[in-house]
């Protein structure tokens, strides 16, 4: 079936059309078996005989889906990348009737056809296509088919305008109901328009789509006349569902934030637009001549809060989401601790989209390679999200250049800036914590000449045993988003994730039993003698004075004394704050655990000051801060490393040194007097374990089990 679908004619309509309308009529015989293979680019809705198939939105997933000639980047890229695109297979059976039949696809922009973000340049890929081969069995046991390679007719739907950052602009005059009916009328429908077969590898896809996962009844907040504000009572991704009157005309507007200002009784855009002020999550819609339920059906909103325009009711709101089930529970005595494993799963499935761990749902939406590092592990405990990181490692190795080893800042590749090392040093931390977590050699073994490219950029790009840059032009940070602006040196946190790589690989190596590269245990002494000669006190045995969890870099990967260790301690006993970014404050709590200072660790977590996860909470925040003041986006989970000590450190979930896979378990749960108990679960490749810890009378209990 693969080849022939490959074989078939992709089609699409006239340019000026944003979502059309495709249909095709056929005569079918009673069949007993009946699939239809399919792929629409950007997105594609199947309907057959007037019902849709399947439960699936926004697919295919997204993926760098072939060459962009005129790709015009915020900065200056010449690397190679790799192109697939993901179709899907449905059966069919269900659907297809004897006789006369029709075939109708809805086709939105996605992300192929998205334009109008200048601040991205020219990323779009094209016109959006579409391809399908829909066969069946007869009774006596003759094949059949039709494809898009048949008399396919296309017209404009009333779905005007579709943007995945602006929303869109439905005209329901203009609507064709019965589009796929197979008696809908003829009048307006034209031939469909060949179009270019895509330059691309064409693979099935195997991670779960978006799927409205529940529904919310929301609360009206405030009204005036036929305007409405409604709260949701949790920011989610998604959207509200209205209905339309059937008055012919009649204008509704929803528009979306995260925040509402209760003075002025008006939503507050600056954390789902900050930079981008025209930018606004907004859909129109037009009445027509019957009612209708209307909603975007190619895009996404990332909102708690939204206010309607016009003579519409609201029936509910949908949560969208990718769909995977949350697999971990914990509850403890601190509420703190509580807020943050609920905030972390909130805000991780409402960034994930299309196959795509993201740093937001709303103004960037992108697959941020440093977001998506740093936040794997607690993923991975805490949501049974395996196809997810097998599909986003595909992402990052076809936007990694085949010679020079440069990985991107965001997968798939679609601008963004970040560094070298916490951002492209995705290409060795996901296969690491994935072969720790499943225990999956195969997925370890693929991956090692990429990540070995990857270890030889860095080499290339560094100085006097530093990694000083990256890409002529493009950015090279170090941290990120910590509570005032960094004073950690970028080339000590590049080349702390130059360290860690080799360090990892070759224990990776190690695992397979494969012999690394010759050079790396030499680049290993080498560029750890460099970052000591360059950055380590001999006065106090601390590194880069132990701002934003210098010292905690360090000793993660076996550099400094125990005076670096006493340093590290006294300095947080001493702010009492976290002054650290998205990678310092998952590290500086690791690291705190391990070295026997786990009330230390527990204090920052849960302390109240304005860096800290309590002032959030204390704010009504249901999920993650881009930032500790919170100014900018409200729904970023990259913070949300720190989920994964819940497990590793208070419930003391571990794997010795060389396991992985959890064929080895120790539950080592750490002391903290001021946490009576704590209970919670994972579901590991051996089945689920439970552990409880509580503290009576001074005297700690644990106890665990296998379910």
């Amino acid at each position: 079936m693969e080849t022939n679908f490959k074989d078939c004619r992709w089609v699409q309509a006239s340019k000026e059309t944003e979502s059309p309308l495709f249909r095709l009529v056929f005569e079918a015989q009673k069949a007993v078996d009946a699939t239809l293979t399919i792929c629409g680019l950007g997105f594609f809705e199947p309907y057959l005989n007037g019902t849709r198939i399947g439960e699936e939105w926004f697919v295919p997933a997204w993926s760098d889906y072939e060459p962009r000639p005129q790709m015009r980047p915020t900065y200056p890229t010449n690397d190679t990348f790799g192109h697939r695109i993901y179709y899907l297979t449905y059966n069919v059976l269900p659907y297809l009737k004897e006789g006369k039949n029709a075939l109708g696809v809805r086709l939105g922009a996605g992300w192929y056809h998205q334009k109008d973000r200048m601040a991205e340049g020219d990323l779009n890929y094209g016109q959006c296509k579409l391809c399908f081969l829909l066969e069946w069995t007869d009774q006596q046991g003759q094949r059949h088919s039709v494809s898009s390679s048949d008399a396919v007719v296309w017209r404009p739907s009333e779905i005007l305008k579709t943007n995945l950052f602006y929303g869109e602009v439905h005209d329901y005059r203009m609507q064709v109901a019965d589009f796929s009916l197979p008696n809908a009328s003829p009048t307006g429908w034209l031939p469909a328009i060949a179009a270019e077969t895509p330059k691309a590898r064409l693979m099935p896809q195997n991670c779960p789509a978006d799927r409205i996962v529940r529904t919310i009844v929301p609360a009206l907040i405030w009204e005036d006349g036929c305007r409405r504000i409604y709260d949701c009572g949790e920011n989610i991704t998604g959207f509200p569902r209205l209905r339309l009157p059937a008055k012919p005309g009649a204008e509704v507007v929803a528009t979306h934030s995260e925040v509402w200002d209760p003075v002025k009784n008006r939503l507050d855009y600056a954390s789902t637009n900050q930079g981008f002020p025209d930018q606004i999550q907004a859909d129109r819609y037009c009445a027509g001549e019957i009612s209708v339920v209307a909603h975007p059906h190619f895009t996404w909103h990332g909102f708690r809060y939204f206010e309607v325009t016009g003579p519409a009711e609201v029936e509910d709101v949908a949560v969208v989401h990718c769909f995977f089930p949350i697999s971990s529970t914990f509850r403890c005595s601190n509420e703190v601790l509580n807020w943050l494993y609920d905030a972390y799963i909130r805000t991780q499935l409402g960034n994930l989209h299309c196959g795509v761990p993201s740093d937001c749902p709303h103004r960037e939406r992108l697959g941020y390679t440093g977001d998506g590092q740093v936040t794997a592990e607690a993923a991975l405990y805490t949501l049974n999200c395996q196809a997810l990181y097998e599909k986003w490692m595909e992402d990052i190795v076809d936007g990694q250049d085949p010679r020079s080893g440069h990985v991107q800042h965001t997968a798939p590749f679609y601008g963004g800036g970040g560094g070298p090392g916490g951002w492209g040093g995705a290409i060795f931390r996901i296969p690491y914590v994935f072969y720790r977590y499943y225990g999956d050699t195969a997925f370890l073994k693929r991956y090692l000449p990429n990540i070995y490219r990857w270890l030889d950029y860095l080499e290339s790009h560094s100085e006097n045993g530093l990694v000083v840059r990256e890409e002529e032009g493009g950015w090279c940070l170090g941290d990120w988003c910590t509570p005032e602006p960094p004073e950690i040196p970028e080339p000590f946190v590049n080349t702390y994730y130059y360290i860690k790589g080799l360090q990892t690989t070759l224990w990776m190596a190690g695992q397979l039993e494969l012999e690394p590269p010759d050079d790396l245990k030499g680049r290993l002494q080498r560029t750890m003698q460099a970052m000591q000669d360059a950055f380590l006190d001999p006065a106090t045995d601390s590194f880069c004075g132990g701002v934003n969890g210098a010292d905690a870099f360090a000793i993660d990967i076996g550099l400094g004394t125990e005076k670096t260790k006493a340093a590290l301690i006294e300095r947080y006993n001493t702010i009492k704050r976290f002054d650290t970014g998205i990678f310092g404050t998952d590290l500086l709590i690791d690291v705190l655990f391990r070295i026997g200072e786990a009330e230390l660790a527990f204090r920052l977590l849960t302390q109240e000051s304005d860096a800290s996860f309590a002032r959030m909470m204390n704010a009504g925040a249901t999920t993650l801060w881009e930032t500790w003041a919170g100014d900018n986006s409200h729904n970023h989970p990259m913070f949300g490393g720190v989920t994964r000590a819940l497990f590793r450190h208070v419930l003391g979930i571990r794997q010795p040194a060389g396991s992985c896979g959890f064929s080895e378990v120790r539950i080592e749960p750490v002391d903290i007097l001021k946490l009576d108990w704590a209970e919670g679960s994972i579901m590991t490749p051996r089945g689920q374990l439970w552990v409880r810890v509580e503290r009576k009378n001074g005297i700690k209990k644990v106890r665990h089990e296998w379910r």
